[in-house]
C-alpha cells in the first residue's frame, strides 16, 4: 500500500532534518580545557571593607528610604 504524502509532511521532514543537522554541527568541537590567556597573571583588586558603605567612600549623600504609598492603587486587588 502506498502512503499518500502531503506537502506539509515533506516540509516537516525536511525541517526536522535541517534542525537535526544543525544540532549535530553544534555538537562538533574540540574536547578539553580552554587555552589560558596570553597574560595569565591575576592581579588582585582591592575590596572594600565589610562595614563600609560605597556612598560614604565617595562622599555622596544618602537617599531617603522608599516608603510605599498610603493610598491603594486601582490594580492592587489583582496582586
Amino acid at each position: 500500500m502506498i502512503a499518500a504524502t502531503s506537502p506539509f509532511s515533506k516540509r516537516a521532514v525536511a525541517l526536522s532534518l535541517v534542525f537535526g543537522l544543525a544540532l549535530v554541527a553544534a555538537g562538533c568541537g574540540r574536547k578539553g580545557a580552554l587555552e589560558p590567556p596570553q597574560a595569565a597573571v591575576a592581579t588582585p583588586t582591592p575590596t572594600p571593607t565589610a562595614g563600609a558603605d560605597i556612598s560614604q567612600q565617595f562622599g555622596r549623600k544618602h537617599n531617603p528610604p522608599i516608603t510605599p504609598p498610603k493610598s491603594q492603587f486601582v490594580l492592587d486587588p489583582l496582586l
